[in-house]
């Protein structure tokens, strides 16, 4: 049984929470905060699977209990949020610096179609994450390195750790894609790459709907890069990072990016899939693309499309993944070339920019 504890100042959002949780296989509320004082005080006192918690409170914030959190009792903590912009967003985004593992809108409007589906976003959420084994930190000013699980995995295939012939033509557009636990891999990969990074990067990055302009802006303060929400038609440009926005896929037409409003794919848009498809399409071997942590499969039928077609591909290693859903499946279906520890993806992001390929000769 997954044991949770439900942290908000507002008595009726913690009742619709409940509610929420209350239908998941295998979830159960064991107790609710109406603070950061009192969520602090829960989770040391009931040492839960994982806490959901909102981050504007009073007598202690949300930040501030995550942090205190963090440091004396390590929890999984999904931050479930307003999702009108401006303030909330930003702390939002601050709490995945501070250790948070996702960050998801609050239901709104009981009976409609879009509250069930966030309201299985949180319920999922719950769900992957709880199990997680966390590492007390003191202060964090940067994204903190991804949590192992608490369960041993099986190791990954010998074939994704033994080196693969690469493509002979380095990438000229590299895509990344992930879904929970990706904000904070994509901050910790981007923060380590230059300003002059000699290619353009594209990221599909699963996320509630409404919060990809904040994260846009939270990534761009993290890195030299220029990171902002794809614009049809803007030129892929070095040093760039175009991040896709809900409800549009994110592609290529040469040298620029394309959105489209062509229907989902299984159920995303955008999607990871949608995207790799179309470098494979567009560039072939000067392609590449790079699945991160999330849940599900996304990204895997792309990726298997984009390597047919002679581009880079690989995904980021179980050991550094919040969720292995992704990435796993990504390796298992053999769309994957590689498998890559997070703190390795900067410098093979770099390698490739820099054309510098193993199995052919240097473009």
């Amino acid at each position: 049984m997954i044991r949770c504890v439900l942290v908000d100042d507002a008595r009726a959002f913690r009742a619709v929470l409940r509610d929420i949780l209350s239908s998941a296989p295998g979830v159960e509320v064991v107790g609710e905060a109406g603070d950061g004082r009192e969520a602090v005080s829960l989770v040391k006192a009931l040492r839960p699977d994982v806490v959901t918690m909102d981050v504007r409170m009073p007598r202690l914030d949300g930040l501030a209990a995550l942090e205190e959190i963090m440091r004396v009792a390590p929890t999984p903590v999904v931050v479930v949020s307003g999702e009108a912009g401006g303030e909330a967003q930003q702390l939002s985004f601050r709490a995945l610096q501070l250790g948070a593992i996702e960050v998801l809108a609050k239901p709104r409007d009981p009976g409609t179609a879009r509250f069930e589906r966030q309201a299985e976003a949180i319920r999922q959420a719950v769900r992957a994450v709880a199990g997680l084994l966390l590492v007390g930190r003191r202060r964090a000013s940067r994204p903190p390195p991804a949590p192992r699980r608490e369960e041993p995995r099986r190791p990954a295939p010998e074939r994704a750790r033994v080196t693969v012939p690469e493509a002979g033509v380095a990438p000229e557009v590299l895509a990344l894609v992930a879904s929970t636990g990706g904000p904070a891999a994509l901050a910790r990969i981007l923060a380590r790459l230059p300003r002059d990074l000699p290619i353009p990067l594209l990221v599909v990055q699963h996320i509630a709907a409404g919060f990809e302009a904040e994260l846009a802006r939270w990534l761009d303060s993290l890195t030299p890069l220029a990171v902002g929400l794809a614009v049809d038609g803007a030129p892929l440009a070095p040093g760039t990072v175009h991040l896709g926005a809900d409800g549009r896929h994110l592609g290529v037409r040469g040298r620029t990016v394309r959105l489209s409003e062509e229907p989902p794919v299984h159920g995303f848009r955008p999607s990871g899939t949608q995207l790799f498809a179309s470098l494979a399409r567009e560039l072939g071997p000067r392609g590449g693309g790079i699945v991160l942590s999330g849940m599900g499969r996304d990204g895997a039928e792309g990726l298997a499309l984009l390597r047919a077609a002679g581009g880079y591909t690989a995904a980021q290693s179980a050991a550094t993944c919040v969720v292995y859903g992704m990435p796993k499946a990504a390796l298992d279906c053999g769309a994957a070339a590689r498998e890559l520890d997070l703190d390795e993806i900067p410098e093979e992001i770099l390698r490739l920019a820099r054309r510098e390929v193993r199995g052919g000769a240097p473009v």
